[in-house]
């Protein structure tokens, strides 16, 4: 390279440099320091004037290209396994992540299933118009309570419980419609995938004295249980005629097929289960009211003994039924309070206190409280029966204002009032407890 040539490929500042390079001059300076750029300086002095030659750049720059091309691929030798282990992460890993049903929604005809982290597993469309809304149905998701602002018992018609107990939930929902008479009541059984896995259609048609009711029934509410501990659980199904009085208490296995019933001449407002007799397998408490006595009621059955009817006479009685099982069948008072202001003044819920006492609530606010014979130990009043009381002294509905000695005397009247069923005739006193054998030989 002659004098003139080599003058053409000097670079003499930073400037030219960097405009040589394409980049700016700090980044050329700090290349210099941590890349060997190859700058020269016409006198030993960091602070000299530095010149460089274009060939030398060029040579400079293409080593750099081909290690950064090496650096990549080595990068890549070693990313490739962890995109793998990603990969598989993402269509391994993933399907188990939460489809367990834990939660849902209702939107429009259709229910949707979430899991723990509230996001959507499945979701099916009952095609109903008019299907009870999300707030009615949190109102009976997993527990019974008490109606906010009623004096009612809201049965579950929801439920996510794992009823074959392989670590799966299953979602009950019996389908509800806000107009009855639009939509059939039923039943489902979804898998934890959506499938159906059952349907139960509740009621028939069925003769009381001699008349004929309908098949349609709507699902008041279902509860499941394990009664004796040992078994898959049952699920126990309450039932209303849409038109008249029939009650159906079925009860089903987990696959949904209808095991036993009983039939109440009335509505069931409340169940509950307790192992009364400390046998081991818990009884079937119910609570509603008789339409042929105008009465509530407190029903009592063994579980493997729910068959059979109430014990009714004439219009109330049905021809197809045997006479009932029941361990207790308990018939309450009326009152002129109750009667004025509630049909038949129903029992509309059922407690258990500290585990020795039964505790049964009418809608006008009348306790009664037995021990686990059914021995009747106490009556008492809730504020609701007081006010109702001053509420029909001033209608003129009673004579005397309240007090302590008019309750007292109420409390004497009506213990006497409340009745037994011995089978054949109504007493008041209560039956001792029967076994199993006897309980089977009325019912079966």
């Amino acid at each position: 390279m002659d004098a003139q040539e080599k003058q053409k490929d000097i670079l003499i500042s930073w400037k030219e440099i960097a405009d040589y390079l394409g980049f700016d001059v700090r980044t050329c300076q700090r290349w210099e320091k941590d890349s060997m750029l190859p700058v020269h300086r016409f006198i030993d002095s960091s602070k000299s004037r530095v010149f460089s030659y274009k060939q030398d750049l060029d040579a400079w720059f293409e080593r750099k290209n081909q290690s950064e091309i090496k650096n990549r691929r080595r990068y890549l030798f070693f990313l490739t396994p962890v995109l793998a282990l990603v990969l598989i992460f993402i269509f391994l890993i993933r399907p188990q992540m939460p489809k367990n049903p834990h939660d849902f929604r209702i939107e429009g005809s259709e229910l949707v299933v979430l899991n723990k982290n509230r996001k959507e597993i499945w979701r099916y469309d009952t095609d109903i118009r008019g299907l009870q809304d999300e707030a009615f149905y949190w109102n009976h998701f997993q527990f019974k309570r008490r109606g906010r602002g009623k004096r009612q018992m809201d049965l579950p018609l929801i439920m996510i419980i794992d009823l074959n107990r392989d670590g799966k939930n299953e979602v009950l929902f019996a389908q509800t419609s806000v107009d009855y008479n639009y939509a059939p009541s039923r039943l489902f059984c979804f898998s934890s995938k959506g499938e159906i896995r059952w349907i139960f259609k509740p009621g028939r048609k069925m003769i009381f004295g001699e008349k004929q009711y309908s098949s349609k029934y709507k699902i008041r509410g279902f509860k499941v249980a394990d009664f004796n501990k040992d078994r898959p659980p049952e699920i126990l199904v309450i039932s209303d005629n849409i038109d008249m009085f029939p009650t159906q208490v079925g009860v089903l296995d987990n696959q949904g097929s209808l095991l036993r019933e009983y039939w109440n001449s009335g509505r069931i407002e409340d169940i509950s289960f307790w192992d009364l007799d400390l046998d081991g397998e818990e009884e079937i408490l119910m609570a509603g009211c008789n339409n042929e006595y105008d009465k509530g009621c407190l029903i009592v059955l063994e579980p493997d003994f729910t068959s059979g009817g109430s014990p009714q006479t004439g219009y109330y009685k049905s021809p197809g039924l045997s006479q009932g099982a029941e361990m207790q069948y308990i018939l309450f008072p009326s009152t002129d309070i109750g009667n004025s202001t509630f049909i038949r003044d129903p029992v509309f819920q059922i407690r258990i206190i500290e585990g020795e006492t039964i505790s049964i609530e009418t809608k006008s606010g009348l306790f009664f409280e037995f021990d686990f014979n059914f021995v009747l130990k106490e009556i008492r009043f809730a504020d609701q029966f007081e006010n109702l009381y001053r509420e029909a002294y001033e209608k003129g509905i009673v004579s005397e204002q309240f007090s302590p000695h008019v309750m007292a005397e109420v409390r004497t009247r009506l213990f006497p009032e409340v009745l037994y069923c011995n089978g054949e005739d109504w007493i008041s006193n209560p039956l001792m407890a029967k076994n199993k054998s006897s309980a089977k030989e009325k019912g079966h």
